[in-house]
């Protein structure tokens, strides 16, 4: 072996003891010249250039191949490097080299250089990874006269309809404006007794945990999903029941004293296989939107959708029908669903009835918008939704079969995503909004809206043939009210009853016991009771009280804050700010209790809120609504019932109940009063009514949150109210009487006023069950 070749063998790991690195040595000095010259080479390679510490030794052979000897044979039990002299050897550490400046920059520099090629590579991987972007392009659009729902008084109906509603929310798990609505309407239509309602929802587990509850096992049923190979998959779940006592008055029994019965709840429940075993899960109320690990949301919405299908092609059979029956029965006779969440369901429904599933009756599907904002911008993942399709179509290509499963929804899908909200609106036999004037308004090409490109083919399609029809929600005042919420009847704040006078009056509401003896001393009390609390100064208790309630986002008007601070501030009035952080900034928000001290009260959190908002609400002379957009306006609808004037947008649904204030200079009320004088004129004088002046009507300051001095017409709406306020504080008389007008205009909104949403929707549900061929109407 030559001399490079053992050195070489050395520095590779191979073990000597002292006797052979002696030997080395020796074989070292003893070498050729060439083997010499080798070695030099390789030295300056690894032991350097010749300096080792302060001294310095020529870059002789000798030397080197000495250094470069002792340095491979560091594996062989050497602990410190040496080199050769007169004195023997030396340790290494009075020869490490200092570094200098330059090599600090280098190494600085190379350690950059790595953590952007990092950077890049990482970077560059998320990128590819990343969808495509969803181009959808901007188009116009056809305008279509809106007809509307007319109503036949003298109708009558042979059967009582079967309603199921599909919701995320109801009853005590509600989070939001979708639970309290449905439970509503739910209520309401289980009162009037012309609709048997059931209710489809998730069976969150926040619900074991209320008291009183008695959840029961109804039936456990399969569906098929597909796995991530494509593969079908069975999934059981099962569905529990629960009733739900309606709330009633003692006028509800006038005409028919039959006792009104429960609501019932039908609970989807999760699934028995990994991660749908773990669908719904949910500490509380402000949970029941999230999603477990491992379980993505739009899955569990998904699962949700295809469940409720399975559930009620289950609820719609009927094997006990004798052969020799006249016809089919049908045992549900509408599927309500609610929300774009769900609008699957419609989908999966719309396959049982094309398979023949669902019987020779299948039911009617009706579809309702609940916004036209957040609804429309929900989608699920393209891949998400191939899980759920069934393979129905038998081909001997499944690729094939899938295209043609997915070629149903592919109209839907934009990019990578299918929007939902207009395959709820196509599929539906029927398609109702919140609102009847903003119903008017899309179809008619008054109202533009966000990613209307999605949605309103679809909407003017079914506006054709009058299946869009607006239904303005009506007004729940069971737990939320001034009469019969406790915290008011403890303290002595509650309204008295025998002050609401009229057609919707004081009959339908209980004692309260209190000993206010008007509207306005209620008030008048809730004002000092804050004042006791140290939440209003004594000066706070004769100054008009302006409150704002919402969420702190910019479609609700908070651009016009500052606004309506300074003039409020310069008529002496006190201007709480009571909402919850959305998308607009909270500081700015803050700031104005800083900017406007002694005016400005800003509460933001929720456990404030939560034990102080129904003092607030009605200690308040005014509630302030700037809003840019509103579907229906449930906060100004109840601030009315607690006796607060509405300063507001008037936008959207706010329109349908909030009557501007008289004012000679409005053109929209010079309109408005031309068209009514026109239409008199084609009414017989026997069949007119005669209107009340808007003096005796308005119960809102408006302004135009639009027009080009919209900030100064919001001035001028405030100057109007606190002057109002301050000239009938002088008169109690009249005060009180307006106070009863505004709580009045609350109560005729209520659910199940005649001709209101309940006549509304058993007459649309009419409509769509004659449209499938059923009859179910008589005169």
């Amino acid at each position: 072996m030559s001399q490079y070749q053992h050195t070489a063998a050395a520095s590779s790991g191979t073990s000597h003891s002292n006797g052979s690195s002696s030997n080395l040595l020796n074989n070292v000095n003893g070498g050729s010249s060439s083997n010499l010259s080798n070695l030099n080479h390789s030295s300056i390679a690894i032991g350097g250039n010749g300096y080792e510490g302060d001294s310095y030794f020529p870059p002789t052979s000798s030397s080197s191949i000495l250094d470069h000897s002792l340095s491979v044979g560091g594996n062989s039990g050497y602990s410190k490097r040496s080199k050769f002299g007169a004195g023997g050897l030396y340790p290494l550490s009075s020869s490490i080299r200092r570094w200098r400046w330059w090599n600090y920059i280098a190494a600085m520099l190379l350690i950059f250089a790595v953590v952007e090629g990092l950077v890049l590579l990482i970077g560059s991987s998320v990128l590819y990874t990343l969808p495509d972007q969803i181009q959808i392009d901007s188009r116009d659009f056809r305008k279509v006269e809106y007809q509307g729902l007319g109503l036949d008084p003298a109708a009558t109906y042979k059967k009582q309809i079967q309603v199921y509603h599909v919701t995320k929310e109801f009853g005590q798990a509600s989070m939001g404006g979708l639970g309290m609505v449905v439970t509503a309407l739910a209520s309401a239509q289980q009162r009037a007794r012309t609709q048997k309602v059931n209710v489809v929802m998730p069976y969150y587990s926040m619900l074991d945990n209320i008291p009183g509850i008695d959840i029961r096992l109804g039936v456990t049923l399969p569906f098929d999903i597909n796995d991530n190979h494509g593969r079908v998959q069975s999934v059981i779940f099962s569905v529990y029941k629960l009733k739900y006592s309606v709330p009633y008055k003692p006028s509800d029994l006038e005409r028919d004293r039959r006792s009104i019965t429960p609501v019932t709840v039908w609970l989807i429940g999760p699934g028995n296989v990994y991660p749908f075993d773990r669908a719904f899960q949910s500490k509380n109320v402000q949970e029941i939107y999230s999603s477990p690990r491992g379980l993505p949301s739009e899955w569990k919405d998904l699962y949700f959708s295809k469940a409720v299908a399975t559930f009620i092609q289950h609820q719609n059979r009927n094997d006990d029908i004798s052969l020799f029956a006249a016809s089919a029965t049908r045992l549900i006779d509408v599927v309500h669903v609610h929300g774009a969440t769900n609008a699957l369901a419609l989908h999966f429904l719309q396959q049982h009835i094309d398979r023949g599933a669902m019987g020779e009756e299948p039911p009617a599907l009706i579809y309702t918008l609940h916004d036209y904002l957040d609804e429309l911008q929900y989608s699920n993942e393209i891949v998400n939704v191939k899980k759920f399709m069934d393979k129905r179509v038998h081909s001997e290509d499944e690729e094939e079969d899938m295209f043609l499963q997915m070629d149903g929804i592919s109209p839907y899908c934009h990019g990578h995503r299918m929007f939902t909200s207009a395959l709820g609106i196509d599929l539906a036999d029927a398609v109702t909004f919140v609102s009847k004037t903003m119903a008017r308004d899309i179809v008619e090409g008054r109202l533009d809206f966000y990613l209307k490109e999605l949605v309103l083919g679809s909407v003017l399609n079914q506006a054709e043939k009058n299946l869009f029809i607006g239904i303005t929600n009506g007004v729940d005042f069971g737990k939320l009210n001034p009469w019969t919420r406790p915290e008011l009847r403890n303290h002595g704040i509650a309204f008295p009853p025998n002050e609401v006078i009229g057609e919707n009056g004081g009959d339908e509401l209980l004692d309260s016991g209190v000993s206010n003896p008007t509207i306005l001393s209620a008030k008048e009390a809730a004002k000092h009771f804050l004042f006791t609390k140290g939440l209003l100064t004594e000066q706070d208790l004769d100054r008009p009280l302006v409150l704002f309630i919402g969420r702190f986002q910019y479609n609700k008007g908070l651009e016009f804050f500052a606004t309506a601070s300074q003039a409020i501030k310069d008529r002496g009035g006190k201007f709480v700010i009571m909402g919850q952080p959305n998308n607009y900034p909270v500081k700015s928000v803050n700031n104005l209790e800083r900017l406007f001290k002694g005016t400005v009260t800003v509460i933001s959190d929720a456990s404030t809120q939560e034990q102080w908002g129904i003092y607030w609400r009605t200690a308040a002379d005014f509630l302030l609504v700037p809003s840019l957009t509103e579907s229906f306006g449930l906060v100004a609808a109840e601030g009315l019932l607690f006796g607060s004037t509405v300063i507001s947008s008037g936008v959207g649904g706010l329109s349908e109940f909030l009557i501007d204030r008289p004012n000679a200079n409005d053109k929209t009320q010079q309109l408005e009063e031309e068209e009514a004088e026109k239409e008199r004129q084609f009414i017989p004088l026997d069949q007119q009514v005669v209107e009340a002046p808007r003096e005796e009507r308005f119960n809102s300051y408006l302004f135009n949150a639009f027009a080009t001095d919209a900030h100064s017409q919001l001035s001028v709406a405030i100057n109007d109210a606190l002057s109002e306020w301050r000239r009938l504080k002088r008169d109690p008389e009249e005060h009180e009487q307006f106070l009863t007008r505004l709580v009045n205009s609350a109560l005729s909104m209520g659910w199940d006023r005649p001709g209101g949403p309940v006549d509304q929707y058993r007459a649309l549900y009419e409509i769509s069950l004659n449209s499938i061929g059923f009859t179910g109407q008589t005169h």
